[in-house]
């Protein structure tokens, strides 16, 4: 009998694992790639912004320099996952999903310290500057919330989830047009931001 109840409590860990694995699977890949364009689109009119911004002479070189690294750090890790979850969709594995993890945590720890050792003159410009990494990690972590996990550890938490909003590709645009691209009442600043938004 006790023998019984050890196979039945393996099972369910068992079928728990594969509903997580297989039942999630198809709901976080989708979510991905359908927001990781926009996010791309993001780090580039972070870029471009600095480019308009430069041009008019509203930033200074290593102001320009420090925010041109946070927009290839991150195009360059929002291309690099793109490339995985695409692997992944074409064939799940472990060593895959691992890869995405870890670029995950790439992208929590490297955007914000890139962020933080900005010294930007302008503090609306440092604002929406903020707002715009903050948009791209808060995003990226919400779909890493999705990614199913496949220990028992995991299992515990899945019994108690948290309610996750994961923004869709049109509402992280109008996101991004709101906090990064809205006009800031300067005569400067306003037409780079405008340039920047997402349609």
């Amino acid at each position: 009998m006790r023998s019984n109840s050890k196979m039945k409590v393996l099972l369910a860990i068992v079928l728990s694992i594969s509903l997580l694995a297989t039942g999630c699977s198809a709901q976080w890949i989708s979510v991905a790639l359908a927001d990781l364009p926009v996010l791309t689109q993001m780090a580039l009119n972070i870029a471009a912004l600095v480019a308009t911004l430069q041009s008019g002479k509203q930033l200074s070189l290593s102001e320009a320099t420090a925010i041109q690294n946070i927009s290839n750090e991150a195009g360059k890790d929002l291309a690099l996952l793109q490339t995985l979850y695409n692997q992944y969709k074409a064939n799940p594995s472990v060593s895959t999903l691992q890869k995405i993890q870890t670029v995950i945590a790439e992208i929590d720890r490297d955007l914000p310290a890139l962020l933080q050792a900005v010294h930007i003159s302008d503090p609306v410009l440092a604002t929406r500057i903020s707002a715009a990494v903050n948009l791209i990690v808060t995003t990226v972590s919400s779909i890493a919330s999705l990614i199913p996990q496949t220990t028992t550890s995991a299992l515990r938490k899945a019994a108690a989830p948290k309610k996750i909003v994961i923004l869709g590709a049109s509402e992280l645009k109008k996101q991004w047009n709101q906090q990064v691209c809205a006009p800031a009442g300067s005569a400067t600043l306003d037409p780079a931001l405008a340039a920047c938004a997402l349609k």
